[in-house]
């Protein structure tokens, strides 16, 4: 089995990519003209907009990793996810980030929703392969 190690690296970096800027456009369509105000709004709903959208995107991008793989979906899934945490983890400790719990959740589910998303794309695989020897 070939592991996509390009697809899981730039998945992985787009996931945070793409999570930054969700917290990005939420931040600017709440339409704060002090930029002080701005930066306390997002860093409040950092702690909801980070796990959530690291979820999300992990999810979509863990099946789009593993999709039209014969086998490995759930491994190829759950490395995008452990990429994903890495980059979060350095951006972390890059900033000087003080420890909250938030953040072993949220890497948490960066794991579980890649290898979530790789299992589904597994799924379909197998659906399809059940249909054309039925």
């Amino acid at each position: 089995m070939r592991i996509r190690i390009g697809r899981i690296i730039g998945g992985a970096f787009l996931v945070e990519v793409l999570a930054i800027l969700t917290l990005t456009v939420i931040v600017a369509l709440s339409g704060f003209t002090d930029a002080d105000e701005a930066a306390a709004y997002a860093e409040r709903i950092g702690y909801l907009v980070g796990p959530i959208a690291g979820f999300v995107f992990c999810f979509v991008l863990g099946w789009w990793v593993a999709r039209g793989l014969a086998s490995g979906h759930l491994m190829h899934g759950l490395l995008l996810g452990a990429g994903a945490a890495a980059i979060d983890i350095a951006i972390l400790v890059a900033s000087g980030a003080a420890f909250e719990p938030v953040f072993v959740i949220s890497n948490a589910g960066r794991l579980a929703a890649g290898a979530l998303g790789g299992w589904l794309a597994g799924r379909s695989v197998r659906a399809r392969v059940a249909a054309k020897s039925a």
